[in-house]
């Protein structure tokens, strides 16, 4: 289990939600953290999809914004879109 780094593709910011698009590289069990979120209130929703077919990673996602990879593979390179309270 490692804590990944993501790389932010696009910030989109409402009055109280915001939506963030971006990419990470995950493993079984791995975790990634979205600063652009309140950390107080859990994200509403993540999505992870594989780059290379398309298909959804699983993930959890918890308050303080971490999502963490459930879904089986090693160094699956993914796109990920979450929507949540922004900070």
């Amino acid at each position: 289990m490692a804590d990944r780094n993501e790389t932010l593709w696009k910030l989109k910011r409402g009055l109280y939600y915001s939506v963030e698009f971006g990419e990470v590289t995950v493993t079984l069990s791995d975790t990634f953290t979205l600063d652009n979120f309140s950390s107080t209130v859990n994200l509403s929703n993540v999505y992870l999809m594989k780059q290379s077919d398309g298909s959804e990673m699983t993930n959890t996602h918890t308050a303080n914004n971490v999502i963490t990879v459930t879904g089986a593979g090693t160094n699956i390179k993914c796109v990920y879109m979450a929507y949540g309270v922004k900070t």
